[in-house]
């Protein structure tokens, strides 16, 4: 399974009844479609960046930072640096519950697994007025670089159980390439071409709120 898949191939053969590999490029791009279609539907991935990645942001405020469209994993390799010169040299670093600490502070358990928990993402950094004097410069574009491990720690189980719905679904798609199937015979039917409303409610709680 890639990393960014939310369900394996296996359990989609399990799921439809199918043994060999015949349908394999089929289902990996089944698997693919599912698993954009419920990251566009949420605004946000359910899968972990393979390594910690360093990403710019601007500051609109002086005391937090909210994370729109991105979310820290988990607090792995995470490194929060500023530019206080505005010459791209971010040259100072800050520490985690010293200058700032993330939210929410205390995220939802997603699962525990092999003796480890797992929680959902921070998406929120925010300024300890108590016990720091950093402040984000809301005058210096790309004031704020954030290393981290971007998106969920594991993929939750509904966000599995919803992408072998849609993955089945749009597997079997191939057989109806006008969006029937049947035969004049013994009759046609149209496929709906809306997303399962079982994953549909499956995902409903990981939509991501905006203001």
């Amino acid at each position: 399974m890639a990393h960014d898949q939310y369900c394996d191939k296996d359990d989609v053969k399990n799921r439809i009844g199918l043994s060999g590999t015949s349908q394999d490029n089929n289902i990996d791009n089944a698997i693919n479609g599912a698993s954009r279609q419920i990251d566009a539907y949420c605004g946000r991935v359910f899968y972990k960046t393979e390594s910690a990645i360093a990403k710019k942001f601007d500051a609109f405020n002086p005391f937090y930072i909210e994370l729109d469209d991105l979310e820290i994993a988990n607090t792995t390799s995470l490194v929060v640096k500023l530019d206080t010169t505005d010459d791209g040299t971010y040259d100072t670093t800050l520490t985690l519950d010293t200058d700032f600490y993330l939210l929410p502070v205390n995220p939802k358990l997603i699962k525990n697994s092999g003796g480890t928990s797992y929680y959902e993402p921070y998406d929120q950094l925010r300024i300890l007025e108590t016990r720091s004097s950093e402040r984000f410069d809301t005058q210096i574009h790309n004031n704020v670089e954030i290393t981290a491990f971007w998106g969920f720690s594991t993929v939750p189980d509904a966000i599995k159980e919803a992408t072998l719905l849609q993955a089945t679904r749009l597997w079997k798609r191939k057989d109806a390439p006008f969006n029937v199937y049947g035969s004049a015979d013994t009759g046609q039917v149209e496929l709906s071409s809306k997303f399962d409303t079982d994953a549909m409610e499956l995902i409903r709680g990981y939509k991501k709120r905006r203001l």
